[in-house]
């Protein structure tokens, strides 16, 4: 992102800060669209990486109920309906999801 500002604001960046301009950034200065391109391809790549755990982790008052992570699996919603309310107590109301809510038929 800050490489996108420092192409976006020219050499201006580099002056209100006193740097001088390093050699790398007049060839991103003459390659303009390749550079962001790169650097846009580069950042999703780098974003994909960290984000692609495939961590499912449910927790209830605090107290981690599921965690796909220690399983391997997903649980079936029943499963993890049944979870949640042997967590919350005999006393507790049992969860009904309210699927027409969200808009759909499940």
């Amino acid at each position: 992102m800050g490489v996108l500002l420092m192409m976006l604001t020219g050499t201006k960046l580099f002056d209100v800060f006193g740097v001088p301009v390093p050699e790398w950034y007049h060839g991103l200065q003459e390659n303009k669209m390749m550079a962001m391109v790169g650097i846009f391809f580069m950042g999703n790549m780098v974003e994909s990486s960290l984000l692609s755990s495939g961590a499912f982790e449910v927790s209830v008052n605090g107290e981690m109920v599921w965690s796909k992570m220690d399983t391997g699996y997903l649980p079936s919603l029943e499963h993890l309906i049944s979870t949640i309310d042997d967590k919350l107590g005999a006393g507790a109301q049992p969860f009904t999801p309210d699927f027409e809510s969200l808009g759909g038929d499940l």
